[in-house]
């Protein structure tokens, strides 16, 4: 097939492969570059192939064929251009479960935005399908791929920050021997609903004994956030320790300690006209 669009697309320069991509859906035959688009999918630029994605949402508004050449593209190997193609599923209708293989690879990307398109998606797809959260709380648990555990953890709290084994499995995270998910795991803390009283106290020895900075003010900052919601919740000791760290310690575990306590402390009294 000769089309002007067709040579756009193979273009050497990524302006004007992204330019086509655009233009794709609008073009009368726009049906005729559907294989096309789902190629662009795998672009070297990833400008290119999120274009190419939303070139295929449209097009796949109109027409009942793009569905299928997607679902051909998440049985591929291109972990990005996976996750593309389960991105313009979803736009497309209810995500189905079978794009959870695609999207629980693409947590392991180098592309951080990529990791959080997928995180975001996986927690959608959880909404509608309860076998997500068991896989979830697998992949928190797991021993590979430290970036798909820290990315499974910022899931696992937005899919069910009330369900007891999330504040489990965050529990066991934030002692892991990789800092990075450790802090994952004490900041997703804060974001539970219902914290047990295990949480207050790791949170708390967290912030007496990390030798980490980033992780002690992490600590600190969830403990405020829990503060705020469960005031009634946060014991003598964690006021202690968040005062002294308040009081010393590097800037930035200073300055969560005393947002935190400012949030105990509750809203300040409002002032009269005549004050």
């Amino acid at each position: 097939m000769s089309h002007p669009l067709l040579a756009r697309l193979r273009s050497a320069d990524a302006g004007e492969r992204r330019a086509a991509c655009r233009e794709a859906p609008d073009d009368p035959s726009a049906v005729l570059l559907v294989d096309a688009l789902r190629l662009a999918l795998a672009d070297p630029a990833k400008e290119v192939a999120r274009e190419a994605s939303d070139a295929l949402v449209r097009v796949g508004r109109r027409d009942a064929a793009v569905v299928p050449a997607l679902v051909a593209v998440l049985r591929g190997t291109d972990l990005r251009a996976r996750l593309f193609a389960a991105w313009a599923i979803a736009r497309l209708e209810p995500p189905p479960l079978k794009l959870l293989p695609a999207l629980v690879d693409a947590l392991a990307l180098a592309d951080g935005d990529l990791r959080f398109t997928a995180a975001r998606l996986i927690v959608e797809l959880g909404r509608l399908q309860p076998d997500v959260l068991p896989l979830l709380l697998s992949l928190v648990a797991g021993e590979e791929k430290p970036a798909s555990r820290r990315m499974a953890v910022f899931a696992l709290r937005e899919l069910a920050p009330d369900a007891p084994e999330t504040a489990t499995a965050l529990l066991a995270a934030s002692r892991s021997g990789d800092p990075a998910l450790r802090r994952a795991a004490l900041a997703s803390l804060a974001a539970l609903r219902e914290p047990p009283p295990e949480v207050i106290a790791r949170l708390c020895e967290a912030l007496t004994a990390e030798g980490d900075p980033s992780a002690q003010a992490l600590a600190a900052a969830a403990l405020g956030e829990l503060a705020a919601a469960h005031p009634e919740r946060i014991p003598a000791r964690a006021r202690e320790a968040l005062a002294a760290r308040a009081r010393s310690g590097p800037a930035p575990v200073r300055e969560a300690a005393e947002r935190a306590l400012r949030r105990l402390a509750g809203p300040a009294p409002e002032r009269g006209l005549s004050s």
